[in-house]
């Protein structure tokens, strides 16, 4: 198995640290190759159209480069923010974590999340090795195989961003690993061995406290993801009384057809359980067949500025959104900017430095400043608060008590 070590530049963010350089010993990055196949200049360039990057960066040889190839080798490598070398050893004493990304469930969350983790590392100035181990897909095998090419490398510390589809697989092969899963929520398993903490966001908490600027007409409009469909079974489990939930699959699809004469939609809420762009073409549809809704309703996953650009404030104006993410270091946020990231509305990103922080403290440096005020509690699952904002002309401004 091939193995790359990446060393990390950290002398062009230290302004956001420090005007001294640092005294510990520079660390590194490993992207490991748990795939032995030999990858041509064919293999090479596939992997870059399906945009497989982790692999192409593990995957790239000067035998079958091109200079096209080298071009885009040496790209990444600037968005990664490295210089590659190879076969260096190990700096002793050194915090030693590994980053699971299945890149083909995850896709731009395999390099975000890698750089939430880094973010945070440069942020407490930490000497560490982080080496990223890409399982490509959640199947038991490819999960199982990557959980023990981490084992080989006496990794015992792992963050996870997988999805539902991979949880399973993920606590059975687990044994002997720490593994932190930022992208899902505790409740979603019945029963979690000590050794798997969680830091996805509650949106039973967020659907409680969004109830609290609901009327009692609450209509659901949703999308047929898993998530979008378990958001419509927490709305309903809610002391209001559901009389609709519509399903809008693409834009695509006849809206005249369940929104022009649907007199359900006056005077209600609606929860938009379903992505940015759908959620911001039906509340446009809703203002051009005239209903007056009592409130628009929303949890995280439509707090993102986006969801301005997609609407007029006419169709906004009584949109209230559920947010988890809090307040957060400036070096952080700076560093994450740096590397490409989103702190204020990536709440994935917001966990992993939760999570980083947790590992820190509980094993490798107690007496580190810590910079978020979440813990992970008894039951190994972050507890995050719920702010509600109401989307304005200009942006999102937070709510400080119900709606009448």
């Amino acid at each position: 198995m091939k193995k790359i070590v990446v060393f990390l530049v950290l002398s062009c963010m230290a302004y956001a640290l420090s005007d001294k350089p640092s005294e510990i010993p520079l660390p590194k990055s490993i992207f490991l190759d748990t795939n032995p196949t030999k990858c041509d200049n064919a293999c090479l360039n596939k992997l870059l159209s399906e945009e497989k990057f982790f692999s192409f960066m593990s995957k790239y040889t000067e035998k079958y480069s091109t200079p096209s190839l080298e071009e885009h080798y040496l790209n990444y490598a600037q968005i990664f923010n490295l210089l590659m070398y190879y076969d260096v050893e190990p700096v002793f004493g050194t915090i030693k974590l590994a980053v699971l990304v299945p890149q083909k469930s995850i896709k731009h969350y395999a390099l975000t999340s890698v750089n939430a983790a880094l973010a945070y590392l440069f942020r407490q100035r930490s000497n560490f090795e982080l080496a990223v181990f890409n399982s490509g897909d959640e199947s038991e095998e490819a999960i199982r195989v990557t959980l023990n090419e981490i084992r080989k490398g006496e990794y015992l510390y792992v963050i996870a961003p997988i999805t539902q589809d991979g949880l399973d697989a993920l606590v059975k092969n687990s044994h002997g690993l720490y593994v932190f899963i930022p992208t899902l929520h505790k409740s979603l398993y019945e029963y979690v061995p000590s050794n798997i903490l969680f830091g996805g966001i509650d949106y039973s908490a967020q659907i409680d406290t969004l109830n609290e600027f609901a009327n009692d007409n609450v209509v659901i409009f949703s999308g047929g993801s898993k998530l979008e469909l378990s958001l419509n079974d927490m709305v309903k489990s809610q002391d209001k009384t559901v009389t609709e939930t519509l399903f809008f699959a693409s834009p695509k699809d006849n809206f005249k057809k369940s929104i022009e004469n649907n007199k359900k939609l006056d005077n209600a809420s609606i929860y938009l359980n379903m992505p940015r762009f759908m959620s911001g073409l039906l509340a446009s549809q809703l203002r051009a067949y005239k209903h007056s809704p009592f409130a628009l309703l929303s949890t995280q996953i439509n707090f993102h500025p986006d969801l301005l650009n997609l609407t007029q404030y006419e169709d906004r104006k009584n949109l209230y959104l559920a947010n988890s993410i809090g307040k957060f270091d400036q070096n952080l946020e700076s560093i994450n900017a740096f590397l490409g990231n989103n702190m204020e509305y990536d709440w994935v990103n917001y966990a992993i430095s939760i999570g980083m922080e947790y590992l820190n403290v509980n094993f490798f440096n107690q007496d580190v400043d810590r910079i978020f005020k979440e813990s992970i509690n008894n039951y190994g699952q972050i507890e995050y608060d719920t702010r509600i904002f109401k989307a304005s002309q200009f942006g999102f401004v937070e709510q400080t008590k119900s709606a009448d």
